[in-house]
C-alpha cells in the first residue's frame, strides 16, 4: 500500500512538471519571439515532450494559453491582495503597485497581446472569466488604493479609468515595441534591466506627479 502511494505521488508530481514545462515553454518562446502566434509543435520542442501532451494536459493550445494567462496574472493578483493588506499609506502602496505593474509587464511583455488573443472570437463564458476574474481584480485594487488616498487628502480626485489607462498604457509601451526601440533608438534590440529600472522610475514618477495633491 505505501508503494501504491509513493507511485500516485510520483505520477501527479510528473504530470504538474509537464504541465508546468510546457506553459513555461510557451511563456519564453512568445518572449524571445516577441509574437503570441506560436504553434504548437514548437512549443512541444522546447518543453521537449510530445505535441500531444498539450491536448492531454490542456484539451488544446487555446486552453493552454488560458492556463497561461491565468498563471501570469493570478501570481499579480496575490500580490496585489497582499499590497492591500499592508500597513502603508496610499502614497506607498501606490508605488509599490505602479512599480509591480512595470515590473510584470517587463517580464510579460507579451500580456496584453495575450489577453487580446484570448477574447478575440471567444466563447461569452472565456470572456467573463477574463474580465471578472483576471482583470477587473487589478483595476479594483488600484481604485482602492486611488480611493484611499483620496481620503486621506494625499491625491487629488482623478479618474479611476483614466488613470488605470495610463498605468498599463505606459507599462506596455516600452516592452511590446522592441521595433521603435531598436528603428528609432539606436539598435537596441530589447529593454535590459539597466534601461527597465529606469524607465520605471521614471514612469512611476509622472504617474504619482500626476495623482499627488
Amino acid at each position: 500500500m505505501k508503494r501504491g502511494r509513493s507511485d500516485t505521488a510520483e505520477r501527479q508530481v510528473a504530470k504538474g512538471t509537464i504541465r508546468d514545462t510546457l506553459l513555461e515553454a510557451a511563456s519564453s518562446l512568445m518572449r524571445e519571439l516577441d509574437t503570441v502566434e506560436i504553434g504548437i509543435l514548437d512549443i512541444a520542442a522546447r518543453a521537449e515532450v510530445n505535441h500531444g501532451m498539450i491536448r492531454y494536459y490542456f484539451g488544446s493550445k487555446e486552453g493552454m494559453l488560458l492556463a497561461l494567462l491565468e498563471r501570469d496574472v493570478g501570481v499579480r493578483i496575490r500580490q496585489l491582495e497582499a499590497l492591500l493588506r499592508l500597513k502603508a499609506t496610499p502614497t506607498e502602496k501606490m508605488r509599490l503597485h505602479l512599480e509591480g505593474i512595470l515590473d510584470t509587464y517587463y517580464q510579460i511583455p507579451y500580456l496584453n497581446r495575450l489577453i487580446q488573443a484570448m477574447v478575440r472570437d471567444a466563447s461569452t463564458e472565456r470572456v467573463h472569466h477574463i474580465a471578472e476574474e483576471l482583470l477587473k481584480p487589478i483595476a479594483q485594487a488600484q481604485h482602492s488604493i486611488m480611493q484611499d488616498g483620496i481620503a486621506s487628502g494625499e491625491f487629488r480626485k482623478v479618474d479611476p479609468k483614466l488613470f488605470y489607462f495610463n498605468t498599463i498604457g505606459s507599462a506596455d509601451g516600452l516592452y511590446a515595441n522592441r521595433f521603435t526601440l531598436s528603428a528609432v533608438f539606436g539598435g537596441i534590440a530589447e529593454a535590459g534591466d539597466a534601461l527597465h529600472e529606469r524607465y520605471k522610475a521614471h514612469t512611476v514618477e509622472a504617474l504619482m506627479a500626476g495623482l499627488l495633491s
